[in-house]
């Protein structure tokens, strides 16, 4: 009788999780939706200022206050500066910002920008600048002499990048834009001798596809030199707040970049670590005092300032760094795009169409990123900052154990799987006893790993986080056990059903884990070994392929676990006509119970605003189907296999149009494509 009532209950507690699932589920879009609302109205004049190499972590401890003043009043988050390399140099990080998609730059061409009456070499730029491009200066106050090659680099590679789709966009509404930067390491008085080293990459960002900016200045006037300084030059702020006070006055769109930050960075390499942060914070402060000058002739109310560093250290592992948007629309607080779709992160793609939509400019097609937009939370301050940089750590770390604590896991599997076959074989007790005890624990590994995400574990260091992983899921593992032999009433023996329902209590706590998880908007998937990283940047939100696998797995066990548990043991038992109206009755119940948890996994894995992975719902509909039908006892003919085609094309239509209909910022990459067909 105990046992019936359990059987019972398996089908109600499947529909107790969908409900509970469904009813998550119009939070997380409400946060979707309010994550993709670009600022507005839009505004006269846009600046973005760079700050190359900056970290939440300097912005923390270092507190510049004209920087931590203007933080206050912006909308702030953590920048991923991922573009089609792992390591992103500033020529791909500015050719990124210039095309509103993930770009490359012919490295020893990146930063070669001058005026068109410098010499470079024996020649006028201008006349350097004529014959690469078959095209006349046509009045460009800077000229980008590597722009051609990097176009052309781009056309060859998948991305779809268009170096210079800002400044053609820009250029189409009547919009001009203008460059003050130079990071050079040293005065470059023969620019075409070999070996000089030129950093005014800067210009890819504000060029256009040519490689001509209207306004501006690149040049070594911009530079004093200072014995101090790393390479014995740095910024002088007086003829940089003289260039920025004319590009600003004839320009649209300027980019600003404080370029001692840059030359602290490549100097670090030279001298000692003592030397390279003393460097760096006294170029920081240098910039402050810029930044105090520059943001006196700006007005917030009608002026969009973006501010970036578009790229992380170079002697660091890969890291996230500094973003924030201040202007119209954009109230203190965290920042976010519809491309990431989790507040406090944007990506360096999202810049470009951030400056089109406040200056009321279609983004091109060939624009991926998505318009920043703000979406509250606390006032900027020492404790986001420490929060924000909090962030950054977790992120490294996340990706420094993630190879060792994986290669662990894979190892504990082939382990489990030799240790399987040779009790199998050999048929003892206690080697059947330890294969279950390891399966269980490989089985619970996932919840472990994704629940890690609640606590502060970089603190525990590689190795410790790894031991108390799996030590955790062995301890899990064992609470399973126990929890199997109260359900069942049975005595734990080799090859008893309270393994069985140990491993379905496992599944089932897997699947519960993804779904309210996700449901809640994924804070267990970002920077866990698991999920990903916002520094790889793969994917921002939703489920990444891992989980989509871990989530359609842990579906079909539980349903199909349920479905025997709640059932007869699989026995076709005399029955007698009433037994036998209620053995169709459970089984239209266990159908239902099946058929809504396979409905509400699909939703977590294909709602826009939940799992995000069309791909995914390509694969579980077909599975989710056919265990149904094999389930009720059907055969897979080929009229069955062309309707699960037909239900799954239709279920994945539906989800392509609820993504169409939604507001154009909060769209997926699908929803932008489809809304152009």
């Amino acid at each position: 009788m105990r046992r019936r009532r359990l059987r019972g209950r398996a089908p109600r507690g499947l529909l107790a999780l969908a409900l509970v699932v469904l009813v998550l589920t119009p939070t997380s879009v409400g946060i979707a939706e309010t994550q993709a609302v670009p600022g507005e109205p839009p505004a006269e004049k846009v600046l973005i200022l760079s700050l190359p190499r900056l970290r939440w972590v300097d912005v923390a401890e270092q507190r510049p206050p004209v920087l931590t003043g203007f933080l206050a009043e912006s909308a702030v988050a953590s920048l991923s500066v991922r573009t089609i390399s792992t390591l992103t140099s500033p020529g791909d990080a500015y050719a990124t910002i210039g095309a509103g998609n993930r770009a490359r730059v012919v490295e020893e061409l990146a930063g070669l920008a001058f005026s068109p009456d410098d010499r470079y070499g024996d020649e006028v730029v201008a006349d350097v600048f004529a014959r690469r491009c078959a095209c006349a200066v046509d009045g460009a106050a800077v000229v980008h002499l590597g722009t051609g090659p990097t176009v052309e680099a781009n056309r060859r590679l998948r991305y779809g990048a268009e170096p210079g789709a800002l400044a053609t966009a820009l250029a189409g509404a009547g919009r001009t834009t203008a460059v003050v930067a130079n990071a050079d390491p040293g005065f470059a008085f023969d620019f075409g001798s070999e070996g000089e080293e030129l950093h005014r990459e800067a210009a890819l960002a504000v060029s256009d596809p040519a490689g001509r900016v209207p306004a501006g200045t690149v040049s070594r006037e911009l530079l004093t030199t200072d014995p101090s300084a790393p390479f014995g030059l740095r910024t002088d702020p007086r003829a940089t707040v003289e260039a920025f006070t004319g590009a600003w006055d004839s320009a649209d769109v300027v980019l600003l970049e404080l370029g001692d930050l840059e030359r602290a960075d490549r100097y670090a390499a030279l001298g000692t670590s003592a030397a390279a942060d003393r460097a760096q914070a006294t170029a920081l402060a240098r910039a402050d005092e810029v930044l105090g000058d520059i943001l006196a002739g700006v007005d917030l109310e009608r002026h969009l300032v973006v501010l970036v560093a578009a790229t992380e250290p170079r002697a660091l592992p890969v890291e996230l760094a500094v973003a924030a948007v201040a202007g119209p629309g954009f109230e203190p607080g965290l920042a976010t795009s519809g491309t990431t779709r989790r507040p406090g992160y944007v990506t360096l793609p999202d810049l470009a169409p951030t400056v089109l939509a406040a200056l009321g400019v279609d983004a091109p097609t060939a624009m991926n990123g998505a318009p920043v937009a703000a979406v509250g939370g606390p006032r900027p301050g020492p404790s986001l900052f420490q929060q924000l940089a909090g962030d950054n750590d977790r992120a490294v770390f996340r990706n420094r154990v993630t190879g060792p604590v994986t290669v662990a896991f894979i190892a504990l599997q082939v382990a489990t799987y030799g240790l399987a076959a040779l009790a199998l074989r050999r048929r003892r007790p206690g080697l059947r006893r330890l294969a279950t005890i390891l399966a269980l624990t490989v089985l619970a590994v996932p919840s472990v790993a994704f629940l890690s995400g609640l606590a502060r574990y970089a603190a525990l260091g590689p190795a410790g986080y790894g031991i108390a992983v799996f030590a955790a899921a062995l301890a899990l593992a064992a609470v399973a056990g126990v929890a199997g032999r109260a359900v069942t009433g049975r005595a734990a023996i080799a090859g008893d059903r309270a393994w069985m329902m140990a491993a379905l209590l496992l599944a089932g706590l897997l699947l519960a884990v993804l779904l309210v998880d996700i449901a809640a908007g994924g804070p267990l998937q970002i920077d866990t070994v698991i999920g990903y990283s916002p520094i790889v940047a793969g994917r921002f939100a939703g489920y990444g392929n891992l989980a989509f696998g871990l989530v359609a797995m842990a579906a079909i066990v539980v349903g199909t676990g349920a479905w025997g548990w709640s059932g007869r043991d699989g026995r076709r038992a005399a029955l007698s006509p009433g037994d036998d109206q209620e053995e169709r009755t459970s089984g239209t119940g266990r159908t239902v119970a099946v058929a809504a948890l396979f409905a509400v996994t699909v939703l977590a894995i294909g709602l826009p605003s939940l799992g995000l992975d069309v791909g995914g719902v390509l694969s579980a509909v077909p599975a989710f189907l056919v265990t149904l039908l094999v389930l009720r006892g059907k055969t897979v003919g080929w009229r069955r296999v062309v309707a699960i085609a037909v239900a799954t094309v239709t279920v994945m239509s539906a989800f392509a149009v609820v993504d169409v209909l939604r507001p154009p910022a909060s769209r997926t990459h699908l929803g932008r494509f489809l809304a152009l067909v």
